[in-house]
This record gives structure tokens, C-alpha cells and sequence, in this order.
């Protein structure tokens, strides 16, 4: 019976508090973001920061997760914080609190969402939860590789070329210009590879383009190939190719088609027998 009534007792006391609560005003737990990067590189280390604003409510726990629960802090217990699991483990204890936690040595396979969660101490137990998604990015160990079939083109040939970006994880995005215009790839395709315990991804991304009048640009058609993961990773292979142009007459060949005062053809033949003539008259007199 007295059981019942201190539980009474107590309920009464704790629904008077949230009335007071509402009747003055006074705000707790709010104002809660998650600041996490969008994407690192794999091997380093990661900073990950929970903000919020407790106002009139003291900290009851800060939790995350990424699909399970990794990391607690209970201000109230010693140590505060409790690491579980394989992503626990790499936590960074001492540099980790009640609004951050670092991991060292991030893998692609700690690409994911990650929830923090903030719950506010007695009486309100407010909890609020925020997410945010990170990639852990292998970056190619190397500069794209651009392969042309040949280094002149004459207008309406085609151009054929491949270009070659290491592999990684995710694989890199990769983009043309021609003489500083955007151009699409004719193919994308990846070559998938396991190593060690991740896999990684090579693309190859090809360019077929046709050549016109003015695709040439002082006589030179310059191409590149962009290859990009996210910000981390950023490299560039050019090429630059010549224009085949037709052959014109040769230089002899336009002399003895020209033509001298009213039609009489200058030629080396021409020349040859005046001078013989000039010579036997000479040798006459």
C-alpha cells in the first residue's frame, strides 16, 4: 500500500515538474546537429562532433551508432565512456567526450550513416537523434593513363582513345574536353579487383569523336581526361594532336603551271634552250 501511494507521490511530483516546466517557459534539450565530412580518405584519421544545447536540462547519455551502437558517454559512470564492437575499436578514447569522437585507421567498409543521440537527464528524458552519411574513400595510387591511336587526324577522321584511371574505392568519376569543351565518354566501363579484404575498381573510360572543321584549334587538338574521387583525389592526363592537312602541289610543280607576261611558259626547258641559242650566236659571229 505505501508502495502504491510513494509511487503516486512520486508521478505527481515529476508531472508537476514537466507542468512547470511548460507554465515558465523554460526549454531543454534542442538545437542538436551532427558535423561529420562527407568523405576521407582510407588509413586516416576522423573527427565526428555532436552539438546540442541542453539549456535547463543536464546530459543523461550521448550514443552512436552506425546500424549498431558503438560509442557511450554516461556522464554519471566512471569511465564515462563504452566502446563496443569492431568500429568501437577504433576509437580514439582520449580525444573523445560527450560531444566528439574520433576513429583512427578508417576502411571503406566504414562507409555509412552514423546517428548520434542525445537524451537530456530527469525530468524531461528528452531524446534527440541526428544522422549523417560518410564515405571512406580508396584513392588510386597513380595519375590516369591517356592512350590515343595515332597523334595526326585529318578533318572527318575519328578520334579513338581510352583513359585509364587505378583502381580504388569508390572507382573515379571521370570527364573529356576537347580544346576546352565538356565531351561526353562514348563507354564507361570498371574492372573490379579484390585486395586484401576490400574491393577496389578500375575505370576505363573511352572517347570516339569525329573531327570537323573546327575542331582544330591552330592547326592542334587538345584533349584531357579528369579523373576524380570526391575532393581527395584529383589528377588530370592531356594530349595534344596534330592536324593532317592535305598536300599541296610541290613548289615546282606550281612554277611550270604559272604563267609569264602573255602566256609564254617559264620552264626550266625554256630556260635550257635560250641559253643554248644565245651560245651558238655567240659562237657564229
Amino acid at each position: 500500500m505505501r508502495s502504491a501511494v510513494r509511487y503516486r507521490e512520486t508521478r505527481s511530483a515529476s508531472l508537476l515538474c514537466v507542468l512547470l516546466i511548460a507554465v515558465t517557459g523554460v526549454r531543454g534539450l534542442s538545437n542538436v546537429s551532427i558535423d561529420i565530412p562527407l568523405a576521407v580518405a582510407a588509413g586516416t584519421t576522423v573527427n565526428m562532433t555532436c552539438r546540442y544545447d541542453l539549456q535547463s536540462d543536464t546530459l543523461y547519455t550521448v550514443k552512436w551508432y552506425k546500424g549498431s551502437e558503438f560509442f557511450r558517454y554516461v556522464p554519471k559512470e566512471l569511465p564515462p565512456i563504452a566502446v563496443f564492437g569492431e568500429l568501437g575499436a577504433k576509437v580514439v578514447r582520449n580525444r573523445s567526450d560527450e560531444h566528439r569522437v574520433v576513429l583512427k585507421d578508417v576502411q571503406p567498409n566504414h562507409t555509412g550513416k552514423y546517428r548520434c543521440e542525445v537524451s537530456g537527464d530527469s525530468p524531461s528524458f528528452n531524446t534527440v537523434m541526428v544522422s549523417g552519411y560518410m564515405h571512406v574513400a580508396s584513392l588510386p595510387n597513380g595519375r590516369p593513363q591517356l592512350r590515343i591511336e595515332k597523334m595526326r587526324y585529318a578533318v572527318g577522321d575519328t578520334v579513338r582513345g581510352n583513359c585509364t584511371v587505378p583502381s580504388g574505392n569508390p572507382p573515379a568519376n571521370v570527364t573529356w574536353t576537347v580544346n576546352g569543351t565538356p565531351v561526353n565518354s562514348s563507354s564507361i566501363k570498371f574492372i573490379n579487383e579484390a585486395i586484401g579484404d576490400h574491393q577496389q575498381h578500375t575505370t576505363v573510360a573511352e572517347l570516339d569523336l569525329e573531327t570537323m572543321q573546327d575542331s582544330f584549334s591552330n592547326g592542334r587538338l587538345q584533349i584531357l581526361c579528369h579523373a576524380n574521387v570526391f575532393h581527395l583525389y584529383k589528377e588530370t592526363a592531356e594530349v595534344s594532336l596534330k592536324e593532317e592537312r592535305p598536300r599541296l602541289a610541290s613548289v615546282l610543280g606550281t612554277r611550270e603551271s604559272s604563267y609569264i607576261g602573255s602566256g609564254t611558259k617559264c620552264t626550266p626547258e625554256y630556260f635550257y634552250i635560250t641559253a643554248m641559242t644565245a651560245l651558238l650566236l655567240c659562237n657564229l659571229r
